[in-house]
């Protein structure tokens, strides 16, 4: 048998070893990744969902807080930009 022959030998037995190999990977990724969804869905199914009340409740918190963080920034911007734009450059005359 010539070089080329049994090169071409080894890459047709390494191509299949490799092939067994990749299809087992894949048959292992698709068993965990159909137990994750079936793990996802047994979860989902335990969740208390609340009902329309709680959940305007819950938003208005949430849009308050949101509202009182804002003005917070934006004082402490106007108060930074007040102390180094005017106070600050005054101080080093």
């Amino acid at each position: 048998m010539t070089p080329a022959g049994i090169a071409g030998l080894v890459l047709v037995v390494a191509l299949m070893a490799a092939m067994v190999v990749w299809r087992a990977q894949v048959k292992v990724m698709a068993r965990s990744t159909a137990a994750f969804l079936t793990d996802v869905n047994a979860e989902v199914r335990k969740v208390t969902w609340p009902d329309r009340q709680q959940l305007r409740s819950a938003t208005g918190v949430i849009i308050l807080f949101v509202v009182i963080v804002a003005i917070l920034i934006g004082l402490m911007d106007v108060i930074l930009q007040l102390i180094l734009t005017t106070w600050l450059p005054s101080w080093f005359r």
